[in-house]
């Protein structure tokens, strides 16, 4: 069971695992993305959203 797996199933797991980290720096720069983004693009602001959240 992946470290990832673990954490979805409410069980202990490492939160310095690889995947979780590049994951967790992924978010991290689409929510700066989505901060720096003016609020008149809209579409920008949605894509992003739908990038960090899933559709």
């Amino acid at each position: 069971m992946t470290e990832r797996e673990k954490m979805l199933a409410g069980e202990l797991y490492d939160c310095g695992d690889e995947e979780l980290l590049k994951q967790w720096h992924k978010a991290k720069d689409l929510v700066r993305d989505y901060n720096r983004t003016d609020s008149a693009a809209a579409q920008e602001k949605k894509r992003i959203l739908k990038e960090l959240l899933g559709g």
